[in-house]
C-alpha cells in the first residue's frame, strides 16, 4: 500500500477525529468549529439522519473544508455540500451600538473561493454554490435546485439578524428530525437576545410552532448548536 493511501486511511479513521477534536480546542479547552462539526457528523451517523450539508456564509471556506473532511471521515460519501454566499461580503449592516460589522466585510470572490476548495482537494462534483445576497438568491430557483434534498447539518454564519431570518425561512422545507443547526455568532452583540442570530431564531420558532430546536452544544467563542424536532 502506498504511503499516501496509508496516511489517508489514518486521517479518515474515526478515532483520529476524536484526537484532532481535542487538539483543535483552544488553550482553555473550549470546543471550536472543527469540534462542533465533528460532533454534528457523529450525531447524524449514530442517529442515521439523512441529508446534505448546508452552509450559509462561506468567507474563505474554513468550516466548509471542515465539513468536507467530516463527510469523508464519517462515511457520508453521498452527501452534497451546499454553500450559500454573496461572494461580495456582508450586505448593509444593522444600526446599533453593539454592531461590529460593516458592509463588504468577509468578501471573497467566487473564483477565489473555488480555487481555495480545489487547493484543499475538494472536487467540484462534491459541492454546489448558490451565489447572491440572501434577499435575492434564496428564491424559487434555489428551491428547485434543492428539490428532493434534506439537510442533515446546517451551519449558519450570517452575523446579521436580517440575513439569519431569511436563511431560517428558507431552510424550513429541508429540516428533518435530528437535523443539526449550528449558529456561529449566536452570542454576538454582547449576548443580547434582541439582536442578531438569537433574535432571528426566537422569531422563527415563535412563528413556526411545528418546529422545535433542542439546545445541543455551545462552542467557542460565540457559537451554539441545536437539534431539530418536528412536532
Amino acid at each position: 500500500m502506498k504511503f499516501k493511501q496509508i496516511v489517508k486511511q489514518l486521517i479518515d479513521a474515526e478515532w483520529v477525529a476524536r484526537v484532532l477534536e481535542v487538539l483543535d480546542r483552544r488553550s482553555d479547552n473550549r470546543m471550536a468549529e472543527l469540534g462542533i462539526l465533528s460532533q454534528a457528523f457523529e450525531f447524524i451517523k449514530i442517529n442515521q439522519v439523512p441529508g446534505d450539508y448546508f452552509e450559509f456564509g462561506l468567507w474563505r471556506g474554513k468550516t466548509f473544508g471542515y465539513a468536507h473532511r467530516m463527510k469523508h471521515r464519517y462515511g457520508r460519501h453521498d452527501m452534497k455540500l451546499w454553500g450559500f454566499d454573496s461572494f461580495q461580503g456582508l450586505p448593509d449592516t444593522e444600526e446599533h451600538p453593539d454592531n461590529i460589522w460593516y458592509k463588504g466585510q468577509f468578501a471573497c470572490t467566487r473564483p477565489e473561493f473555488e480555487a481555495i476548495l480545489k487547493s484543499r482537494g475538494i472536487r467540484s462534483a462534491e459541492y454546489e454554490l448558490v451565489e447572491g445576497f440572501y434577499s435575492e438568491s434564496l428564491n424559487d430557483s434555489a428551491h428547485r435546485r434543492l428539490s428532493g434534498r434534506t439537510a442533515a447539518v446546517i451551519y449558519i454564519d450570517c452575523d446579521l439578524y436580517d440575513s439569519t431570518i431569511q436563511v431560517l425561512n428558507f431552510i424550513q422545507p429541508y429540516l428533518v428530525n435530528g437535523s443539526i443547526i449550528c449558529f456561529d455568532d449566536f452570542y454576538n452583540y454582547k449576548g443580547d437576545p434582541e439582536q442578531g442570530e438569537q433574535k432571528a431564531l426566537a422569531e422563527f420558532l415563535q412563528k413556526e410552532t411545528h418546529i422545535g430546536f433542542i439546545p445541543y452544544l455551545t462552542y467557542a467563542p460565540l457559537g451554539k448548536s441545536f437539534i431539530c424536532r418536528l412536532k
